[in-house]
């Protein structure tokens, strides 16, 4: 079969869209119209931008099982002689699914033989809202290594269970726009991609969190020799020099950090790298370890500050001073911290999310996002606020983390103007200026 998978752009956003974040549900930035808020969004809309990684896996899948496939994503693909797909897949996001129905209907004209559908955790969520001859409900990766037969898709397609993570092929990035990938200034180097070593994620936050509601609470790891085997095929084919984990809580199983390090370091593989995981998993042992083999950034989320809050929202806090020794060790070290915070938790005040916001400045990491709480479909957190009926809005474009899109004991106009002072007082002080000054001149020099 001729398949092409379709990640479509949205030209007429001008803001940072990535759309595999935020558990592939996707984000897009936004804080505001002051001065501060344009310069931040310009640099980050620049510096960060990540491939689909799902595509490259099933781009992977599909060829190691014999078929014709393409990836698009700069421009929908152009019917001509010879070029005629059998079957289209449209990657769906919460962020953009208006633009990717209207992709659809575009390819559907230019195509009109094809079977064309949409993949993604956010169609998997709300199906509905999604326009094509099908909707992949599950797992993609685990319906095309084991399912898909050589007919055409309709309506909703049901995914039996998930997909064996050794079973994986090393991701494939043909046709992508590598040289626009970046991560920058967590990892500086390029080319840039991304990369899993697992899926799953066992910790509360999963309330909250599309990571642990869509990959399930199992944790799904890849082997040690897996992995370091996809890193050294990613530099043999495209010359990767960073790549960033998109594992939602990496390291939970130490065994595998340990034999991963060892491997990198008994192969010399040069390569930098970072992650995403819980304070709670890192100690000086092992981010020595991580570091001697690579390791260069790390994700963290801190969230809030206040540990009742958190309690009440179904979160633990790592405590506080831990949570500073492990930045300062890092710094000292070489390894850089980005950190999340979130605003609007359930009976959060202003007052909470300013004490949040001072101690973000005190951890001072090179990079903090801070973004504004959000029920996102098919989790628990979503559930509750729709059976509360406090929903405000069901136009999920508006999603993105940037918007309050539920009824708070905080009003809308305060929020968005905490989350516009936090990222203005954040990254307009003289002391993270000369730390991110420092930073640069330890990587020009590394």
């Amino acid at each position: 079969m001729k398949i092409y998978l379709i990640n479509v752009l949205n030209h007429r956003k001008k803001i940072p869209m990535n759309k595999d974040l935020n558990g592939g549900f996707g984000t897009a930035d936004y804080y505001g119209k002051d001065l501060a808020s344009f310069i931040i969004r310009a640099v980050k809309h620049k510096s960060i931008r990540i491939p689909v990684l799902s595509m490259a896996y099933l781009q992977a899948i599909l060829k190691k099982k014999g078929h014709d496939v393409g990836f698009f994503e700069a421009k929908l693909p152009i019917a001509s002689a010879g070029n005629n797909p059998d079957l289209i897949l449209i990657y769906g996001t919460i962020v953009d699914y208006k633009n990717e129905n209207r992709a659809y209907q575009i390819l559907k004209k230019r195509f009109p033989d094809a079977n064309i559908g949409f993949t993604g955790p956010f169609p998997s969520s709300m199906p509905d809202l999604f326009k094509g001859d099908f909707v992949i409900i599950g797992e993609p990766e685990a319906y095309f290594l084991n399912e898909f037969k050589n007919t055409k898709l309709k309506g909703n397609v049901v995914v039996d269970g998930m997909a064996d993570m050794d079973a994986l092929p090393t991701p494939d990035f043909d046709g992508f726009p590598i040289d626009s990938f970046g991560y920058n200034p967590a990892l500086i180097r390029k080319p840039f991609v991304t990369l899993l070593s697992s899926k799953g994620c066992p910790y509360s936050c999963r309330y909250y969190c599309a990571y642990g509601t869509m990959q399930g609470p199992k944790i799904r790891q890849r082997s040690a020799v897996n992995v370091v085997d996809d890193i050294i095929k990613l530099q043999e084919k495209y010359g990767i020099m960073a790549l960033q984990f998109r594992d939602p809580c990496f390291g939970v199983s130490i065994k595998f950090v340990e034999d991963f390090c060892n491997l990198l370091i008994k192969k010399k593989i040069r390569i930098e790298w970072g992650i995403e995981t819980r304070l709670d998993l890192l100690n000086r042992q092992i981010i020595q370890k991580m570091y001697k083999a690579g390791l260069r950034n790390i994700n963290i989320g801190i969230e809030t500050s206040n540990e009742e809050i958190a309690t009440r929202n179904k979160r633990k806090i790592y405590p506080l001073q831990k949570q500073e020794s492990i930045v300062r060790f890092c710094n000292n070290l070489g390894v850089k911290l980005s950190a999340f915070y979130m605003f609007g938790y359930e009976d959060e005040t202003v007052d909470n999310m300013k004490q949040t916001l001072e101690y973000a400045k005190k951890l001072n990491t090179i990079l903090a996002r801070f973004c504004i709480a959000t029920p996102y479909p098919n989790t628990p957190h979503y559930d509750v606020v729709k059976k509360e009926g406090r929903i405000i809005t069901d136009d999920f474009e508006k999603y993105t983390q940037f918007n309050l899109v539920f009824k708070h004991n905080v009003a809308e106009k305060a929020l968005m103007k905490m989350l516009r002072t936090a990222y203005r007082e954040y990254y307009f002080r003289l002391s993270y200026i000369l730390g991110f000054i420092g930073w640069k001149i330890r990587d020009f020099l590394s």
